[in-house]
């Protein structure tokens, strides 16, 4: 194998590099969701104007019939006009995944 040492060649990755690191580096600049892992699962959270909306996925595995009827996301909304909690347990998996949203005590 011939070792490349053009001065071109040399610029271009030595370009590339410097994209790349500073890519890495920028913060991000839109989303408003932040995602952070726990014990019990991954959770999402996001903020809409006043409002923080909170989701706890506890399943992380690929879907199968077995997890029929277990709880995939704990849904927690923050408002000013107080907190609700929602479940959604999985109804089916294939063809799609299917869920039913359920009030949680």
């Amino acid at each position: 194998m011939k070792n490349i040492t053009h001065p071109c060649f040399t610029l271009t990755l030595s370009l590339c590099t410097v994209l790349l690191f500073s890519q890495c580096s920028s913060p991000a600049t839109a989303p408003s969701a932040a995602f952070a892992a726990t014990p019990k699962g991954n959770v999402t959270m996001q903020q809409l104007g006043d409002t923080t909306v909170m989701t706890r996925r506890l399943i992380n595995h690929p879907l199968t019939n077995k997890d029929i009827g277990k709880v995939l996301e704990e849904i927690t909304v923050v408002s000013p006009s107080g907190t609700s909690m929602q479940e959604r347990v999985i109804v089916n998996v294939a063809p799609r995944l299917e869920t039913t949203n359920t009030t949680k005590q």
